[in-house]
């Protein structure tokens, strides 16, 4: 277990009990928040005036803002304690959906952006941070956290319309609020010392954290994961409305793959015991292929059901056994920064894919094609992943070598 300070006995199983509790009460009541600010956010900037270009740059802020934010939460987890960013993400999420509930000129959406960003990078790194120290088992952590997350991102929109259709500047407001409720019990969890400083004349292992063993593939798997999600949220419900399913369906659709996704997490930890490449294999080629199925044969309906429950289930995979192997592969004092990292490569994702499967839409037929391409390519890592040698060159690590990716696999799942 990481160190903490004298208020608190990280092995009182009580204590670990009532700060799963915690997190997990802070986890709903922001995911609820954050998914109805995802929904209203660019109806809103519609109903305000803002032209349909605007509001793509008023997304691509916040995922920009999350992805600085990431950059430098690595040697931020080195001075305050995990707990802090929790607590910090309820504050900037309840004050981003306030600032919208007062104002719609665009200088408020643009802030509520920079703001909303970081709170999503603070949040979910410090509370996966925080799971991780708190837990015996990574990927059960990270699966519990994961679900109740899921749950949360299925409540919201519903609140969201249910209250949007009375006033959208109102279901703003009451996302603030439960954003706020959300400081309470953040406040309340355990308070893990920061992690040690990482030295600067450190050798035998690599200056960039996401370079080592183990590390390096989460990152991919959560690339994967975050290029998954980029798409699913901007192009596929407008495949879906083109070739013919109204907006309800459409919306049951993507329900479908958030619902698969619940189910990827929920099964992670039996993937996991099969080794970390094997979890990368499944879950990258579900991500992928299950998209480009979905993308390339929108009818019939079923053919979609069974794309998208294929690609959810492989991106739950990745988003819970991906963070579980960066925190494994490293000693505890560096599982902060590896946490980051790999949230980095998230958020960068986040913000290409979409961009990527625009510029394809120059090239190609329609919007379809270019999804299921950019489906396929998701999926190429795990080519990569399956052809990659059992064993590569060791590298001298404080004195000792790392394992071999057959030993780190034997290592991971015991």
């Amino acid at each position: 277990m990481s160190r903490t300070d004298d208020s608190a006995s990280p092995n009182d199983p009580r204590r670990l009990r009532r700060d799963h509790y915690l997190t997990q009460s802070a986890n709903i009541a922001f995911s609820i928040a954050q998914a109805m600010a995802a929904v209203v956010v660019p109806i809103l900037a519609v109903q305000a005036g803002h032209s349909i270009e605007l509001i793509g740059i008023i997304v691509a802020v916040s995922a920009v803002s999350q992805t600085v934010a990431r950059l430098g939460m690595g040697t931020l987890m080195s001075r305050l304690p995990t707990k802090h960013f929790i607590a910090a993400a309820t504050l900037l999420l309840a004050t981003s959906c306030f600032l919208l509930g007062l104002s719609t000129a665009l200088w408020a959406f643009i802030i509520a952006q920079l703001l909303q960003g970081a709170a999503r990078a603070y949040f979910w790194t410090g509370s996966q941070t925080h799971v991780v120290r708190a837990s015996e088992s990574a990927v059960t952590a990270l699966s519990r956290l994961n679900v109740v997350q899921g749950v949360g991102q299925l409540i919201g929109p519903a609140l969201a319309g249910f209250i949007g259709a009375w006033s959208l500047q109102m279901s703003l407001l009451s996302a603030a609020a439960l954003a706020a409720i959300a400081l309470a019990p953040a406040i309340a969890l355990i308070h893990f010392a920061p992690f040690p400083q990482r030295s600067r004349h450190s050798t035998g292992r690599p200056r960039q954290i996401w370079r080592q063993p183990g590390v390096s593939m989460a990152a991919s798997m959560t690339a994967v994961g975050g290029a998954w999600r980029g798409i699913l949220n901007s192009y596929l419900p407008v495949i879906l409305t083109q070739v013919g399913y109204s907006v309800p369906v459409a919306g049951t659709l993507v329900t479908v793959a958030n619902l698969a996704s619940l189910g990827g997490s929920a099964f992670s930890r039996r993937i996991q015991a099969a080794g970390p490449r094997v979890a990368n294999a499944i879950g990258t080629a579900g991500a992928g292929l299950g998209l480009a199925l979905a993308s390339f044969f929108p009818n019939p309906i079923w053919v979609v059901v069974v794309g998208l429950a294929i690609s959810g289930a492989g991106a739950g995979i990745l988003q819970t056994v991906g963070p579980a192997l960066a925190a494994d592969s490293v000693s505890d004092d560096d599982r902060g920064r590896a946490i980051a990292s790999i949230g980095t490569f998230r958020s960068v994702s986040l913000l290409a894919s979409p961009l990527a499967t625009a510029g394809l839409i120059l090239i190609v037929p329609s919007a379809a094609v270019a999804a299921g391409i950019a489906g396929i390519i998701i999926s190429t890592p795990t080519l990569t992943t399956l052809l990659r040698p059992g064993r590569q060159a060791r590298t001298p690590q404080e004195g000792t070598a790392h394992e071999s990716n057959e030993d780190y696999d034997e290592q991971f799942t015991n």
